[in-house]
């Protein structure tokens, strides 16, 4: 669907995006993952032609960004990271205005717009200027005109910014229509529950640089070995360390006062079996917690960086 052919784009010598070189595949949603500067939405918006990369090349659905630029520019929807509309129109007019310019029919825009517009809550102020709004329902408007559009590539910068976490769970929900309908959509973000919950796959971004890809669960078992099983005793059994290194998959194993703190690889598959070695040496469980790699540790694991 999407092709990133070693593209780099740079602004006065300064490399904002850098030798970037991934495929996105088609009706997928894919994650562009990382922090305010990462270069996230200079690739989206040269992917759009808006900017012409400094080297590298750009295919879209078998068009060129670079010599096919009309072409590639109408397979796409963007819904910006800050609301991109004239602020004296109302939500229904900057609605109308975007499905018309997109190519939707009269008929058919006209459902859509009401229909987006309930879903939003936003029937009843549908006809106030957008400049008297809150940014939350700016924000809704933004991502409104993608919806209302339907394009074959949907592109959303930071979509839930603003949004209180009702609005939230409903965009996520949208955007998951909106694939099963057949569109590609690129997520552009740097919230990671964000990311974790709607990816089929993630870029992570840092630098301007594509440092990872993959399913987020197959990036997050790149973390092979780093599950963390804490098991409180109701009394500390020494001689459970020892036995606990006889375990091939088990890293480590000591105490943290009454806390039995084992670190291993496939905790979900062993830790009955450790449960069952512990009780067979007497030991009484009064808790378990288990911790998988979560995507905060790949993105930390690859960049040397937090998200926060």
């Amino acid at each position: 669907m999407i092709e990133f052919k070693d593209v780099s784009k740079s602004f006065k010598n300064v490399y904002a995006v850098k030798d970037v070189t991934c495929e996105i595949r088609d009706r997928e949603v894919f994650g562009l993952l990382g922090p305010n500067g990462a270069g996230k939405t200079t690739l989206i918006m040269t992917m759009a032609t808006v900017y012409r990369p400094t080297r590298g090349e750009i295919v879209v659905e078998g068009h060129s960004a670079a010599t096919e630029p009309d072409l590639v520019k109408g397979l796409i929807g963007i819904s910006f990271q800050d609301p991109k509309y004239d602020r004296i129109l109302s939500a229904r007019e900057i609605l109308e205005w975007h499905a018309k310019v997109t190519g939707v029919d009269k008929a058919t825009r006209q459902k859509r717009i009401d229909e987006i517009l309930e879903k939003f809550g936003l029937t009843s102020e549908a006809k106030k200027r957008t400049w008297m709004l809150s940014g939350g329902t700016k924000k809704k408007i933004e991502n409104a005109k993608v919806f209302v559009q339907r394009p074959n590539i949907a592109v959303f910068d930071e979509p839930t910014a603003y949004l209180d976490v009702p609005s939230r769970l409903m965009v996520w929900d949208m955007i998951d229509e909106l694939r099963d309908e057949g569109s590609t959509v690129l997520l552009a973000t740097n919230m990671m529950d964000e990311a974790d919950r709607m990816s089929d796959r993630i870029g992570i971004m840092s630098k301007g640089e594509m440092v990872q890809v993959g399913e987020p669960e197959a990036l997050k078992a790149t973390l092979k070995g780093r599950d963390v099983i804490e098991m409180k005793l109701e009394v500390s059994i020494p001689e459970l360390t020892a036995e606990m290194a006889k375990i091939e998959d088990i890293k480590d194993a000591h105490y943290e006062g009454e806390v039995l703190k084992i670190v291993l690889s496939n905790g979900r598959e062993l830790l009955p079996y450790i449960i069952n070695v512990v009780t067979a040496k007497g030991g009484k469980v009064l808790s378990v917690n288990l911790k998988e790699p979560s995507l905060e540790d790949v993105f930390l694991y690859y960049t040397g960086t937090t998200l926060s």
